[in-house]
């Protein structure tokens, strides 16, 4: 089969960073989001394992994220009014609340996975789980990230989100740069410290 957008997406997503990030304060450390939304947590962490950078991240990490992308999700204001100039002559919207369209299609890889193979998504070995997850993403994903809440399939959401954080910004430049963290006016005169490999 030729690398079509699909496969390029499930390329990109899970090697597109390396090293580890650490928080920037000690409250946001200490801070452990809770979820209440209704999605298939068991698949949802097999989606993350697969999307997101494991090799950067590992076990531990993809669970700590997925667990914050819930909390924003649970926290998610649909149709919220978005940002626009005074002058604007129209006020724009947001997008309604993914929650129920991702659910479905985790059920849906689920579906397939138990009429493929008689097994439920998360018992199938990765290969099969990254071959199910392809089939079933959007023909046409975007050249560029989109905002997760406008995501058309909860594994971009999912990798979309990750990539808006400021960790993932200091996995890409393999430094503490903590964006839109508590780094005080002080951290400004010196360089962020490099990652620890």
């Amino acid at each position: 089969m030729a690398d079509n957008p699909r496969r390029r997406f499930l390329k990109a997503s899970a090697g597109a960073v390396s090293g580890l990030a650490l928080a920037s304060c000690a409250d946001e450390q200490s801070a452990e989001p809770t979820a209440t939304v209704g999605l298939d947590r068991a698949v949802l962490d097999a989606l993350g394992r697969i999307v997101l950078p494991r090799s950067a991240l590992g076990d531990e990490g993809i669970t700590r994220v997925i667990v914050a992308f819930l909390a924003w999700l649970d926290g998610f204001d649909p149709v919220a009014e978005r940002d626009h100039p005074y002058d604007a002559g129209e006020i724009l919207y947001g997008p309604p609340d993914p929650a129920p369209l991702w659910q479905s299609q985790l059920e849906a890889l689920n579906l397939e996975a138990d009429k493929r193979y008689g097994a439920r998504y998360i018992d199938l070995n990765e290969t099969r789980q990254r071959e199910i997850l392809e089939r079933q993403l959007p023909e046409h994903i975007p050249e560029d990230m989109p905002y997760a809440g406008a995501a058309t399939h909860v594994a971009i959401g999912l990798v979309a989100w990750f990539y808006a954080t400021p960790e993932a910004n200091d996995l890409a430049h393999e430094a503490r740069i903590g964006r839109e963290t508590c780094r005080g006016l002080a951290s400004g005169a010196t360089a962020p410290e490099p990652l620890e490999s």
